[in-house]
């Protein structure tokens, strides 16, 4: 939870845009710190649940400064009496709908960071299986400063980055830069901050220039086998790279007589 507000967005702050193979999100409120409505969450989320089975890559990238600092989050005005089941429906569950459909997305989502990513844009980065940084992007979690424990961010790092990382920086509250983030696994690559969109079209050219079989085997792949003991691994990664084979190699059914 970042950037807690009482009132709804005044405007539509994600474009939602298909590219042949490439689908892209775009936050394009960079006045406002590219702040992410739980509305507009739901949109990524229907979007990425609906992808045409031709996408072979989701890049989410922001407009203006900063990545993402957060979300608008529809706490109660002050002297509401709420309930723990209310705000848990209201606050948390679609904060963790948005982290669950990037891991569960089909094909391999990459987050493009450019400036600050905070709150809940660092765990859209966490929860996507491609980060790319520029150099002067950093990486935080601040909302203990509001005395509210970030356990939504935490379960988008978990699996993703070490215990003791994810500690540091939730009880820390301190930015951490791409240069740190990258050692923590945060982050795949960094690149200059005058190169990252040329690195990330050359990233996306090398993806889109796979089969489709194959980008969403290896997704598949990254989100079952870590869970599993050694020998149903295996068994995921045969199928996996049997069934992508047989859509190149494979004989072409014969008419029947």
């Amino acid at each position: 939870m970042s950037a807690s507000v009482s009132t709804a967005p005044l405007k539509d702050v994600v474009e939602l845009r298909r590219d042949g193979a490439l689908f892209e999100v775009r936050l394009t409120d960079s006045a406002g710190g590219n702040l992410v409505s739980n509305a507009a969450g739901d949109r990524i989320v229907a979007a990425l649940a609906t992808l045409d089975p031709e996408v072979k890559l989701v890049r989410l990238a922001a407009d203006g400064r900063d990545f993402c600092l957060g979300r608008i989050s529809p706490m109660p005005r002050p002297g509401a009496v709420v309930t723990g089941h209310d705000l848990k429906l209201r606050v948390a569950e679609p904060a963790l709908r948005v982290y669950e459909a990037l891991r569960d997305c089909p094909v391999p989502v990459l987050s493009v960071v450019r400036g600050a990513a905070a709150g809940y844009g660092c765990g859209l980065v966490a929860a996507s299986d491609l980060a790319l940084a520029g150099e002067g992007a950093t990486f935080s979690i601040p909302e203990l400063e509001r005395d509210i424990p970030p356990t939504l961010v935490m379960t988008a790092m978990g699996g993703r980055v070490p215990y003791h990382a994810i500690a540091q920086m939730v009880l820390s509250r301190e930015p951490v830069s791409a240069a740190q983030a990258l050692a923590w696994g945060l982050v795949g690559k960094v690149a200059a901050d005058a190169d990252l969109d040329a690195e990330a079209q050359a990233l996306t050219r090398s993806i889109l220039g796979y089969s489709a079989e194959a980008v969403r085997a290896v997704k598949e792949y990254l989100r079952f086998a870590p869970g599993l003991p050694g020998p149903a691994a295996s068994s995921l990664a045969a199928n996996l790279a049997g069934a992508a084979l047989s859509a190149r190699f494979g004989a072409a059914p014969q008419p029947k007589p």
